[in-house]
């Protein structure tokens, strides 16, 4: 094999485990989010009337909050062209996977004809 083959195909591999890896790291949900929306549990507050009556007995109390953080998705979810929500995993995958397949099947073209029917 040619080294610009090894090297596409090489690049498209490391672009594809390090974006998994990122993904993986980053809490692995489907669509790429920079808010972060969690339920966290909360202390009952002795002087909440409910609680005085017993109405949070044996449950814990949570909270939902939101964030700043990425979370890397497998897909995007842009709200525009030019969203920072467009960044994901495919949209880093997929253009180094055609461009490796890309300089494969350009290579391959320039191979279709015998050596001895090339003209020099």
């Amino acid at each position: 094999m040619n080294t610009i083959k090894i090297a596409a195909l090489t690049l498209a591999a490391v672009l594809t485990a390090g974006s998994l890896i990122l993904w993986q790291a980053t809490g692995g949900d489907y669509y790429t989010k920079f808010e972060v929306v969690q339920e966290i549990q909360e202390e009952i507050d002795p002087e909440d009337p409910l609680a005085a009556a017993g109405f949070y007995e044996g449950e814990t109390v949570t909270k939902t909050v939101t964030a700043e953080g990425l979370r890397l998705g497998l897909l995007p979810a842009p709200r525009g062209i030019l969203d920072k929500h467009a960044f994901s995993v495919a949209t880093i995958v997929v253009p180094a996977w055609a461009l490796a397949l890309l300089i494969l099947w350009l290579s391959r073209k320039k191979k279709i004809l015998p050596a001895d029917r090339r003209q020099n």
